[in-house]
């Protein structure tokens, strides 16, 4: 089993690196190779863009092996990876703006390969790094939403819910961070809190006086989790066992009856789907999520990933929230996270019976600390029944 986890992992990074490096040797070339430049300039420009391409994986591996490592060297690797696809997004654009010019045009026009070129286009990402740096690290914005539900209960009209999403404690968000987030969402006075996964991405001992944070979170309903698929790169269990020794409720394929005004209705919570790709780890199985719920009660379903809401609306859950999109984090991006997720990127869904809301994410991960087009947002739901 383990085997077969490593391999995984081994040809994900291989993938990955694969993929920056030919990008970081095109952005090498493109910008200084061909300049007036002295060549040992050239040389170590190319050399340090090369570097900058394996920040982002490559800071992954080395934390997998120095569990220890400080949150002001994550956040100087997270800015160097930032950087680099804010530098690659930037001369891509240019240079297809340049070969559709000269398709439509059949004459080559300067292809501008020139010092000034080159610097412009390093001061440009750097500024743009800055800015969508700042808008990821922030303490998320509250947005308030009614979220309108077909056949909700009278009872239930009104309750508000608290919706965190992809906080990634631990790869750049800090306990500093967590306790300023944590007396805002107390300040709600929820009815109900509910992380979507992705809530940590470290292991317990390097991070729980972090986490420890949200011990202090408060609500009529108390904490309710389902898993990521962070979690998993994590371990997962340990931090099962962590969660439910501080009086987290946490839903690998289960659910809970609750009582609000007392009316019943059930809390229920998947495994992530990433568990098929990690064996050992308990895997997705709905059956088993929604086991013992008749057809006429009512469900909040969390699942970390919204992909499978369509099939969830036909086995009778009736809210599901979920996350892990980041909604789509950057612009560029959210055509893959569309692609990838069924739609599902970001915001309000109505899938037959079901009310689907995806969070963009609380935080991030944090190896990319970037964001364009998205907010991070702490979502307070209100329930209401749709006319």
């Amino acid at each position: 089993m383990q085997s077969h986890k490593t391999s995984r992992n081994r040809f994900f990074y291989f993938l990955c690196t694969s993929i920056m490096l030919c990008t970081g040797a095109y952005l090498a070339v493109r910008l200084f190779w061909f300049t007036e430049l002295p060549l040992f300039i050239k040389i170590f420009a190319g050399a340090v863009i090369m570097l900058l391409s394996q920040c982002m994986f490559g800071m992954r591996y080395v934390v997998s092996f120095t569990p220890h490592m400080s949150y002001f060297a994550l956040k100087v690797c997270g800015y160097c990876s930032a950087f680099f696809i804010c530098l690659a997004s930037f001369v891509c654009l240019h240079d297809i703006f340049f070969y559709a010019r000269w398709y439509y045009e059949k004459s080559l026009p300067s292809y501008g390969i020139t010092a000034a070129f080159a610097f412009c286009m390093l001061f440009v990402s750097f500024a743009a790094m800055v800015y969508g740096a700042w808008r990821a690290l922030k303490i998320p914005a509250f947005v308030y939403n009614d979220l309108y539900v077909k056949e909700l209960p009278e009872e239930l009209e009104g309750m508000r819910i608290v919706h965190l999403s992809d906080l990634h404690i631990g790869s750049i968000f800090d306990g500093k961070w967590l306790g300023k987030l944590v007396d805002g969402i107390n300040a709600e006075q929820a009815d109900l809190i509910v992380v979507t996964g992705d809530l940590v991405d470290a292991v317990p001992a390097k991070i729980e006086q972090d986490v420890v944070h949200l011990r202090k979170l408060q609500s009529l309903l108390g904490m309710h989790i389902c898993l990521g698929n962070h979690e998993y790169f994590c371990g997962a269990m340990p931090w099962v066992e962590k969660w439910h020794s501080w009086g987290f409720n946490v839903y690998i394929n289960e659910n809970k009856k609750v009582l609000y005004k007392n009316f019943p209705f059930y809390i229920a919570g998947s495994a992530d789907f990433e568990g098929n790709k990690f064996p050992g780890l308990l895997t997705p199985d709905m059956e088993k999520t929604l086991q013992g719920i008749r057809q006429e009660d009512f469900v909040l379903l969390l699942q970390h990933q919204p992909k499978k809401a369509k099939k969830n609306a036909h086995k009778g859950v009736n809210v599901q929230l979920s996350g892990h999109t980041h909604g789509g984090q950057y612009f560029f991006l959210f055509p893959i996270v569309c692609l990838l997720n069924n739609g599902y990127r970001s915001g309000f869904y109505e899938v037959g019976d079901l009310s689907l809301y995806v969070s963009p994410g609380s935080g991030l991960w944090g190896y990319v600390p970037l964001r364009f087009g998205t907010n991070s947002e702490v979502l307070v739901h209100t329930l209401k029944k749709k006319k």
